[in-house]
């Protein structure tokens, strides 16, 4: 089996993309895709529909979704082991993360109009492919510009320039995820640690005031003294953090987390 994690802001052309890729892998492989975003979307639907695929969805609403997605990885690996190759799509909306492993394939699409590269983080620098999307748009001699830049924060990515309306691009991309290492038993390791901070806000404070996001916090943080914070998703919540602020807002109860310490 073969993970393919596509990571990248909104509107850069990341699901285009994938179709076109998905299109050409289907053909030998058996494989499986799943969307990972915000609030909504329907492309599991239009790939599995389109493309006779196995799709799901998974909407982090109030997390973080390249943290959702770390979180969700290896219960989707274990529940397609038939699979030849995962494809995963996240919605890259932190600059500072992207939840690419070691053992599988990143690809960060990158829209060649969205400023220069030196201003993302782990999204781009850790990325083993970097295809550059909407260069229609601009010059040659722009795309060179913007080529040298992306190897100054990231020398070893492979760049390949794509277009998602023709589909350019995708033969590239599938030849390197041919190649891409297998999946083995090991655990799965995030190349760059995500950054992470709790706050009063974190913990659901609505209220902009410096003594009301202090109150959160000890009250958030006095609940998460007690949980075994294994974000298991048994209390019906997608990690204990979520469940936390429900408790707070009173739409869950402490005894709904089976571990909880007594």
């Amino acid at each position: 089996m073969k993970l393919v994690i596509f990571a990248g802001t909104p509107g850069s052309g990341k699901t285009s993309i994938i179709k076109y890729t998905i299109e050409v892998l289907k053909q030998d492989f058996m494989v499986f895709f799943a969307k990972f975003d915000c609030l909504k979307t329907n492309d599991e639907k239009i790939i599995a529909e389109k493309y006779g695929v196995p799709s799901i969805k998974r909407l982090a609403q109030e997390l973080c979704p390249d943290h959702y997605t770390a979180l969700e990885l290896p219960r989707i690996i274990q529940e397609n082991q038939d699979k030849d190759i995962i494809i995963i799509e996240t919605a890259g909306l932190c600059l500072r993360c992207s939840p690419y492993v070691k053992e599988g394939l990143g690809i960060n699409v990158l829209d060649i109009t969205s400023g220069s590269p030196d201003r993302y983080g782990p999204i781009l620098t850790d990325a083993d492919i970097v295809t550059v999307s909407k260069g229609d748009l601009v010059s040659q001699a722009e795309r060179e510009i913007f080529r040298s830049s992306v190897l100054n924060v990231n020398s070893d990515a492979k760049i390949i320039e794509i277009n998602g309306l023709t589909g350019e691009g995708a033969n590239d991309i599938v030849e390197y995820i041919k190649d891409s290492p297998v999946l083995s038993k090991e655990k799965l390791t995030l190349k760059h640690s995500m950054p992470s901070a709790i706050c009063g806000y974190c913990y659901g404070n609505k209220i902009v005031n410096q003594e009301a996001v202090m109150q959160r916090f000890l009250a958030g943080k006095e609940i998460k003294a007690i949980l075994p914070n294994l974000n298991c998703g048994k209390c019906g919540f997608k990690s204990c953090n979520e469940f936390i602020r429900a408790v707070l807002d009173k739409k869950a109860k402490k005894a709904q987390c089976p571990f909880i310490k007594k």
